[in-house]
């Protein structure tokens, strides 16, 4: 089954993200490979497939206990 987080992107739009394509999910402080800030979502298909959105590393990967 796959697991979708309702997120928001830095337009603040919502978004849904499927993590199981997922390949990275990192923190964006410093705006340097990639010119917005916040975190970037990482997936299957290359350098350039990804999303960038306001919530933490920590809030996206951990579990809805």
């Amino acid at each position: 089954m796959a697991t979708w987080i309702k997120c928001t992107n830095t337009e603040q739009e919502v978004v849904y993200i499927n993590l199981d394509n997922a390949v990275t999910v990192t923190r964006n402080d410093v705006a340097d490979r990639i010119a917005d800030r916040g975190t970037v979502i990482s997936f299957m298909g290359g350098e350039q497939v990804y999303i960038v959105v306001n919530e933490q590393p920590d809030e996206i990967i951990k579990p809805n206990l």
